[in-house]
């Protein structure tokens, strides 16, 4: 049964800030994927199409251009936050096989998560979806859904970031499926490799491990991408992937948990994070339980607090309020393009906002602004085009050009602060 998907943000795609100043819902790293990855994978003769705010949507295309219908015929329309597994997939695909010339509404609790419309029944010509329930009411879809086929997915979704990391190790070990034709080694003393559960290491093409290297899977599986090198007496601990092209520094520390992306550089201590593509953590220091977005770059000896001293839970500042988390542990939410000098000190739960430049001595306040040069509530602002040109110094680094779309995003983003405007 052919149909194409519609991944849609919700509606409270803010929850996920900073995350969600510069990215789709669809773009969250959770496991060794980000969200859209995941139905890419597990969907692949479904051709995927994609809705939600018109100028990230267009950067995200720019970015990663993947070939948009204008007809989907048999559409699924999927959530943009759903955390998509090998057991959900399946029902997802059996579900529609069964009951393929019915509407059919998922739910997950009180959440639509997803809605199948035969072609037959399709009543719009436009994809301007926001699967928020009840959003067919705004555009359209009751009529073809009210007689719907109504199909409970215990399913998790990716609500606020400290969702994808409390998710991340189950996330990583539904993912290795996805990575069984990668290549399996085996411990080697004479070399120094040392491998525990050698089942669950799956190493990509073009890979450099030197001497004194552990590889320790014996907790969740260890997922290495292409090229990716890792330097002598480091410690990998599963569930873990590291993204192609990246380094693992000397001496690292990476607990499970963890999630690196691709073209990063990493050391130090690392413990049950998520770091997006192109981001350097490359020295001494700890990141616990933290969200690190693209092109950020925390420097030698930053180091983040991940436990308050009375064990509470944690609250953080999001959208002009503090919500409460629930976690005990949580580190940094980190935007987009935020640096951070040598020796800073996050306090437990900050939020930093994207093109942060952080510096000086002390703990920070616990919400850093975007552009903001310092890091302090009465900082200057990090001027636009000042900001900019770093940032396209740092990607031409990496043989990296921002598009247009990327650049208009940052103007416009950057236009919505107030006090910076």
């Amino acid at each position: 049964m052919s149909f194409s998907i519609l991944i849609a943000e919700p509606r409270a795609v803010e929850n996920l800030y900073p995350f969600s100043l510069l990215h789709c819902s669809w773009e969250v790293r959770c496991g060794a994927l980000k969200l859209f990855e995941k139905i890419e994978a597990r969907f692949p003769d479904s051709p995927l199409v994609f809705s939600g705010r018109k100028a990230h949507v267009e950067s995200f295309l720019a970015r990663v251009p993947l070939e948009q219908i204008s007809a989907p015929g048999n559409v699924l329309i999927i959530h943009g936050s759903i955390l998509l597994s090998s057991e959900i997939s399946a029902l997802l695909k059996s579900s529609i096989k069964n009951n393929h010339n019915q509407a059919i509404v998922f739910t997950s609790g009180s959440i639509d998560i997803g809605y199948y419309i035969p072609e037959g029944l399709r009543l719009l010509n436009n994809h301007e979806f926001l699967p928020d329930s009840p959003f067919f009411e705004d555009y359209g879809l009751h009529p073809v859904l009210e007689n719907a086929l109504h199909i409970e997915i215990a399913s998790p979704y990716i609500i606020y970031l400290w969702d994808a990391i409390k998710l991340n190790g189950h996330a990583l070990k539904d993912d290795a499926d996805i990575f069984v034709e990668s290549v399996k080694i085996q411990s080697n003393p004479h070399s120094g490799l040392f491998i525990t559960n050698p089942d669950g290491v799956f190493i990509g093409e073009n890979c450099i491990i030197a001497p004194n290297v552990v590889l320790d899977a014996s907790e969740g599986p260890i997922i290495v991408g292409n090229n990716v090198r890792i330097m002598s007496q480091s410690t990998i601990m599963g569930p873990c992937f590291i993204g192609s092209n990246s380094l693992v520094k000397i001496g690292s520390k990476i607990y499970g948990n963890t999630s690196i992306g691709e073209f990063c550089k990493v050391g130090g201590e690392i413990d049950s994070s998520i770091i997006h593509a192109y981001s350097s953590k490359q020295h001494d220091g700890f990141l616990g339980h933290s969200y690190i977005s693209e092109w950020v770059n925390l420097g030698a000896d930053c180091n983040t607090s991940n436990l308050k001293n009375t064990y509470g839970l944690v609250s953080v500042p999001l959208n002009g309020s503090m919500v409460n988390t629930g976690q005990m542990f949580l580190g940094m939410l980190c935007g987009d393009h935020s640096k951070a000098g040598i020796n800073t000190m996050f306090t437990t739960g900050t939020v930093t906002g994207i093109f942060a430049n952080i510096f000086g001595g002390g703990f920070f306040s616990q919400n850093i602004d975007s552009f903001s040069w310092g890091g302090h509530s009465d900082s200057p602002i990090y001027q636009f085009d000042k900001a900019v040109s770093v940032a396209e110094i740092v990607m031409q680094r990496r043989n990296y050009t921002p598009t247009l779309q990327e650049k208009e995003l940052w103007k416009t983003v950057f236009g919505q602060f107030g006090n910076f405007s």
